[in-house]
């Protein structure tokens, strides 16, 4: 791809942090904050937080108990708003739930919901904030030149850098050994309306739902210093792809989508070209979440002198975003459904 058309698509975020500093904190590459928050060796952390409404009907002529996921903040928006629970993380990193009086004085067999009267119509608001945040596990970066020349360790002492520790194992016959290109550092989430809403019950219907995604990358060690030196260039996938639902007003706007970069960018931004190169083996979404093969994440081998034709890949396309950055960046998108027959 010309580089005049590459710029425009880089998102760049040079974002500086007033985060304070501590006297002295060290950094391994991967590694983990206090609290369960990992992050992976190129310094970066994922977090996803949530923000759905979603209206409900009970058509049975006799009061309905509906079960909760208490992984998520709820509220029930009626009356006076009485009926919630939230949740918090604590320090070593456990997720604590607060649950409203309101809730536990209807609650039936210990098990945390809500009433829906006969024929009521109610909407819930479902939340993951950043107080209990949904950790993903962001994959690692893999170098074309292996471990060679990787930082794996970082001294700060009042955020500012005292010393590093680079890995130089390297032997005599490479003096330069590739070139870095963006990396897709996690796997999407898959979510239908049925794994989002497995309700067994016929009289319980979903009508609509809507709200917003925030998915949180934040570059650890950088975050946390005063020096700024460090960047990272690295290519991100939408983080929930709702099936049925439409996504929208994404910002920043993201960069391609994912057919055109595994069929285009790929390979023409790695230098290596689609001739002679082995069909990644990419899967449809299974079991919600979907695969990227380590021969995709690491670049593809050049093979003999025969020309193999990569077939298009026929999964759910989704939005990706290739980005440059400093300290963090927060990736939103819309989303709603609606189903005004019901389920």
């Amino acid at each position: 791809m010309p580089m005049k058309r590459l710029f425009p698509l880089l998102l760049v975020f040079l974002l500086v942090s007033f985060s304070e500093f501590s006297a002295a904190q060290d950094y391994t590459l991967p590694g983990s904050l206090p609290g369960g928050v990992s992050y992976n060796n190129i310094g970066l952390s994922g977090q996803i937080m949530v923000d759905l409404n979603v209206t409900l009907v009970n058509t049975a002529p006799y009061p309905k108990y509906v079960l909760v996921n208490p992984r998520y903040d709820f509220r029930v928006l009626r009356g006076n708003g009485s009926e919630y629970l939230y949740n918090y993380r604590t320090t070593t990193g456990e997720i604590q739930s607060v649950v409203s009086r309101g809730v536990l004085s209807k609650s039936v067999n210990y098990l945390v919901g809500f009433w829906l009267a006969p024929y009521e119509t109610v909407v819930v608001n479902f939340r993951i904030t950043q107080n209990s945040s949904y950790l993903v596990p962001l994959l690692d970066f893999n170098s074309p030149c292996g471990d060679i020349g990787r930082l794996t360790e970082l001294t700060y002492e009042n955020g500012t850098l005292v010393s590093a520790v680079l890995s130089n194992n390297g032997g005599l016959d490479k003096l330069i050994c590739g070139t870095v290109y963006p990396e897709l550092i996690n796997r999407p989430i898959f979510m239908s309306v049925r794994s989002m809403f497995p309700i067994l019950d016929k009289n319980i219907k979903v009508l609509k739902y809507e709200g917003y995604v925030d998915f949180r990358i934040t570059n650890v060690p950088n975050f946390n210093s005063r020096d700024k030196l460090f960047h990272v260039f690295f290519a991100v996938a939408q983080p929930i792809v709702f099936l049925e639902g439409k996504t929208y007003d994404y910002r920043p706007n993201y960069t391609m989508t994912y057919d055109e970069y595994l069929q285009k960018f790929f390979f023409e931004y790695s230098g290596i070209g689609m001739s002679g190169q082995k069909n990644p083996n990419i899967t449809k979404p299974e079991n919600n979440l979907f695969k990227l093969t380590d021969r995709l994440l690491s670049g593809v081998t050049v093979g003999s002198s025969v020309e193999i034709k990569r077939k298009p890949y026929r999964g759910p396309d989704f939005r990706v975003w290739v980005v440059f950055m400093g300290d963090q960046i927060d990736i939103t998108y819309r989303v709603s459904w609606n189903n005004n027959s019901g389920r």
